[in-house]
């Protein structure tokens, strides 16, 4: 009795096995699926992974496009190859892939061959302390830029509309400002035992061995000093760059610009004294600015 017991316990067992395996065989559709089922499912899977294809693609052209606002305003600065500059941006928008651009700027450009150096007044310790100079500097260049171009869309933003990439041509107006640079010159006359003279001079054919003699310089005079005397040279310059924008919101928008600008004035610029003077300049540069966004009605 004992024998027969078992015997149908393990029958009843190896059904309930049997049963499961079925069942979960059945839900996976992988053993009483027909062709036919297997075939539907099978193009749908395809179907699916077009629609998705479709959807990246909408995601792509639309992002970064959207015409929520009608102008941008920015504000930034550039280290530049020969100098540093600061800018105003406005752009305002033609369609979803350009926009107008106006842009402002004010440059200082160093000359490639100069280098600030300093040293202790120990010769002359009761004319003062000595200042930083740039030995052979004769003039500070700025430079004031106007211009107008435009800005094209390349690359919508693909992460959440962030990420950007335009590019932007334009060109204008440039007018550069020479200011004279002022040296602390000592004056010594040991024949007739006079005490040492400073006095704050610009270049000259009058001192020309005085003003470029090291060890006849103190310093460089203040900012303040040549103000009255700056010469304007007017020209013309073109700039390229590409702008990669890190933000779709219309506040603080930041975007990073890379790119070269180029001026010509019909005059020479002087710098530097033993150096000739050229009627061009050009650099390289990066940027970042920050700004808004914002839509007239």
């Amino acid at each position: 009795m004992k024998a027969h017991l078992r015997c149908y316990t393990r029958i009843l067992l190896l059904f309930i096995a049997i049963t499961a395996a079925c069942g979960d065989a059945h839900a996976q559709g992988s053993v009483w699926d027909s062709p036919k089922d297997k075939k539907q499912k099978a193009a749908q899977k395809i179907s699916d992974g077009k629609s998705s294809y479709r959807k990246w693609r909408d995601h792509l052209e639309q992002w970064g496009r959207e015409e929520k606002y009608t102008h941008h305003f920015a504000v930034g600065g550039k280290l530049n190859s020969d100098g540093w500059s600061g800018c105003l941006y406005l752009l305002k928008r033609i369609s979803a892939t350009q926009n107008h651009l106006f842009h402002f700027s004010f440059s200082e450009i160093k000359h490639e061959k100069q280098i600030k150096q300093q040293r202790n007044n120990t010769a002359y310790p009761e004319l003062g302390q000595s200042s930083a100079f740039v030995y052979g500097k004769i003039n500070n260049l700025y430079t004031l830029q106007l211009g107008y171009g435009r800005e094209r869309l390349l690359l919508p933003g693909i992460i959440e509309g962030n990420l950007s990439l335009s590019f932007r041509y334009s060109g204008g107006f440039s007018l550069a400002l020479l200011k004279p640079y002022y040296l602390k010159l000592v004056y010594t006359d040991f024949a007739n035992n006079q005490p040492p003279v400073q006095k704050e001079e610009k270049y000259g054919d009058h001192n020309k061995e005085q003003f470029l003699n090291n060890n006849a310089i103190l310093g460089s005079s203040g900012f303040s000093k040549g103000l009255g005397e700056i010469r304007p040279v007017p020209g013309v310059f073109g700039e390229i760059s590409f702008a990669l924008e890190l933000g779709n919101s219309k506040f603080l928008v930041q975007t990073i610009t890379i790119g070269a600008n180029g001026a010509y004035y019909p005059d020479k610029l002087p710098i530097m004294a033993e150096l000739k003077p050229g009627n061009f300049t050009g650099s390289v540069f990066v940027g970042l600015s920050l700004g808004k966004k914002w839509k007239v009605q």
